[in-house]
């Protein structure tokens, strides 16, 4: 049987879309060698632009940049570097406990930068735990540096438990400028709560500022909260050099109040106690400085008068 002729019109069109597919596919194949080509070209532009030492670094991993402890460790400056690790400690005592640890150990003894550090901890601790914040104090390096935890460590019980606090004071037998301001402090705190218990407590320190102060804090509270009480504790004195201190810081503490109540307060000692008060008038005026009432300093000077006439008489 005879092959059927195809019209010469549909024979040309076969051929002609044949031929735009051949054509096509060259196209495509054409732009994947290209892309390939380009591909290439830049790998290798790539590559020959690395330095055999930048080569030689990409097989490994990078080196992690150091932390603030080891930057502030490196510095070769003794005062710099007390100082980056005291600004690392200070801003993680809140935030990173540990590494603020850390930091801290690496502080030199006894240092300006490492005590106040020191006393933060000290009352941020006790807040937490009294125990433990002894037991951190106690393994401290230094006598100046468990002087000046305890003594903060009193200062923070002393809102809560003056009486521990007081009793941390006597039993650390540390002494010094340190130590006495805190227990004037201590004193200050308890004698707002507890004037009588505070004055039982200071009557058995030996002479010294640290006494004077307590007496006078005491003094100026108890005065103000229960007059009579107060004099019965200079009344129940016998002990001569405490008695005069404790006259002494109530004259002052009288000579400071305004007049009105002054003069009801001194109503309320005897005569003779009375008579004992203005005998220490002049030091007491020593003590409290300009920090009276003006009437004070002119009753004082007419006090001053009178003695000087009856001197004269005689």
């Amino acid at each position: 049987m005879k092959n059927p002729k195809l019209p010469r019109c549909y024979a040309s069109a076969v051929f002609v879309g044949v031929g735009l597919l051949f054509a096509a596919c060259d196209k495509n194949h054409e732009a994947q060698q290209a892309t390939e080509k380009q591909e290439l070209a830049l790998a290798r532009s790539s590559s020959n632009n690395r330095t055999p030492e930048a080569q030689k670094h990409s097989s490994h991993k990078k080196t992690p940049s150091p932390t603030p402890l080891e930057s502030a460790l490196a510095i070769t400056s003794l005062p710099e570097r007390q100082k980056s690790l005291a600004e690392i400690a200070w801003n993680a005592i809140e935030t990173d406990p540990e590494l603020a640890h850390k930091a801290f150990a690496h502080l030199a003894a006894g240092s300006a930068e490492k005590l106040p550090l020191i006393q933060h901890y000290a009352i941020r601790l006790t807040e937490q735990n009294p125990d433990e914040a002894l037991a951190w104090a106690d393994s401290l390096g230094t006598e100046s540096e468990i002087a000046a935890a305890k003594s903060h460590i009193a200062l923070a019980l002393a809102e809560t438990d003056p009486l521990r606090a007081a009793n941390l004071l006597s039993e650390s037998g540390i002494a010094g400028r340190e130590f006495d301001v805190a227990i004037v402090q201590v004193i200050q705190r308890w004698a707002a709560k507890s004037p009588k218990d505070a004055a039982a407590w200071v009557s058995n320190f030996p002479q010294g500022m640290a006494r004077e102060a307590g007496i006078r804090e005491i003094s100026q509270k108890w005065l103000t909260q229960d007059p009579t009480a107060a004099f019965a504790w200079i009344t129940a004195t016998n002990d001569q050099p405490l008695r005069r201190e404790i006259a002494r810081a109530m004259e002052g503490a009288l000579l400071k109040s305004p007049k009105e109540q002054q003069e009801q307060m001194r109503q309320q000692a005897s005569l003779a106690l009375q008579e004992e008060l203005l005998q220490q008038r002049s030091n007491a005026l020593l003590d409290v400085g300009d920090d009276v009432p003006r009437d004070a300093a002119s009753n004082w000077f007419r006090s001053a008068i009178f003695w000087l006439s009856l001197l004269l008489a005689k």
